[in-house]
């Protein structure tokens, strides 16, 4: 059962519930496909770098159970809307577990995902200002998704807008737009600086990782906007399909970028290759 304060409307329209229900089941069918890219993604990893550091293998295993919790808690979100509940409107119209696996579970991927990057960036920057700017703000937005948590635990209404609730809701979203463009502005800055000073392969390995950079950052930014201007703007379900999903891109983020050292390791390797065959030809012709 779901605790609602605020009642559904009495006699919702044809179209109310198309909005309402279509973009939930969108958004589960987004989340599981995003789960299955993840999955491979930690097989990949699993697969090639057993050798790497015990706390990095704990931050992604413990991402990938939380992102398993999530997609779980949203399934069962979506049992009671459609099938326990069909038929039933007022049911639609209930969060169930939905306090739980957007704002809170979300909220935790995003902030684990967050630090992790400031730590990147202040150890390649070796600037802790930098680190402790965007964790601070990655804490921000992951108290805000607790509080967002509060309001929708004590009334889970789809219609219920509470000053508080959209206050919450602007921190969280509105914190985690901000800090992804921070992290993808100073990475892309730092990294470009670091371009400056290599050469040949290295610039291109470089290149590749600003383009990634830049890439994953903005999605994950506008992802957020997005989010927050349908749950502020559009009164359906509309801002669910991001909701319910953001977590996904945060995670698949993080793997993308740990398994890109599979290319930098391919690429490495061809040039040692290349070296060695132009010595052995060189030794040749001098011969």
């Amino acid at each position: 059962m779901f605790h609602a304060v605020t009642p559904p409307p009495k006699n919702p329209s044809r179209d109310d519930i198309v909005w309402l229900a279509g973009p939930r089941l969108v958004g589960l069918i987004f989340n599981w496909a995003l789960l299955g890219v993840l999955t491979i993604q930690v097989y990949i990893y699993h697969i090639n770098f057993p050798k790497d550091r015990r706390f990095l293998k704990i931050l992604v295993y413990a991402v990938y159970i939380l992102d398993w919790i999530q997609t779980c808690s949203a399934t069962y979100d979506a049992f009671q809307w459609f099938v326990y509940g069909w038929g039933n409107i007022p049911a639609l119209y209930g969060l169930f577990t939905t306090f739980l696996n957007v704002p809170i579970l979300s909220s935790i991927i995003a902030a684990i995902v967050q630090i992790f990057f400031g730590w990147r960036i202040g150890t390649l920057s070796e600037s802790r200002i930098t680190f402790v700017v965007i964790a601070s703000l990655s804490l921000l937005q992951l108290g805000g998704g607790g509080a967002v948590a509060y309001y929708l635990y004590n009334d889970a209404s789809e219609v219920t807008r509470s000053e508080g609730l959209v206050r919450a809701v602007g921190i969280r979203l509105g914190g985690s737009a901000v800090v992804d463009s921070v992290i993808a502005i100073s990475m892309t800055y730092f990294l470009v600086r670091c371009r400056g000073q290599g050469f040949g392969r290295i610039n291109s390995v470089l290149t590749r990782l600003i383009r990634l950079t830049i890439e994953t950052g903005t999605v994950t930014a506008i992802s957020a906007v997005v989010d927050l201007i349908f749950f502020l703007k559009v009164h359906n379900g509309l801002h669910q399909v991001s909701g319910v999903i953001l977590c996904k891109m945060y995670s698949n983020t993080l793997l993308v970028l740990f398994n890109n050292r599979l290319m930098t390791t391919n690429e490495t390797m061809e040039l040692r290759g290349s070296v060695k065959k132009g010595t052995k030809e060189q030794g040749a012709a001098n011969s």
